[in-house]
């Protein structure tokens, strides 16, 4: 039996157990750790989102393309897309062109790096 939003339910014994509000989902987030603008934390609200010098997330390095890099949400997943961009993108230290992000991944654009943290 549920009543209201602190979701009060009666036990065998008919003791009122609070179990409390909802807790609200933890954003997925990208840090900046390295390059200009760093250090900063961003957290990704919108379903695409472009990096790159002109990108909705800005960074002012020279050695980023206008629309370097394409955030991409897959269900409760965020995935990495280079968009053909001068200097590529490095997942972990490889040089990829697409891939599904897990925690604690290391995103390099040039001299930019970026932390990836999921939400959960």
């Amino acid at each position: 039996m549920r009543d209201g939003p602190n979701q009060r339910e009666r036990t065998a014994i008919g003791i009122p157990l609070v179990t409390g509000p909802a807790r609200r989902p933890r954003p997925h987030v990208i840090e900046q750790v390295g390059g200009p603008g760093s250090p900063r934390r961003i957290e990704l609200q919108d379903d695409r989102l472009v990096i790159g010098r002109e990108g909705d997330i800005a960074i002012a390095s020279p050695q980023l393309s206008r629309t370097h890099l394409c955030l991409t949400r897959n269900g409760s997943d965020f995935s990495c897309l280079d968009m053909d961009s001068k200097n590529g993108v490095y997942l972990n230290g490889i040089r990829i062109h697409s891939a599904v992000l897990r925690e604690g991944d290391q995103l390099q654009l040039g001299d930019v790096v970026l932390l990836y943290f999921a939400g959960a």
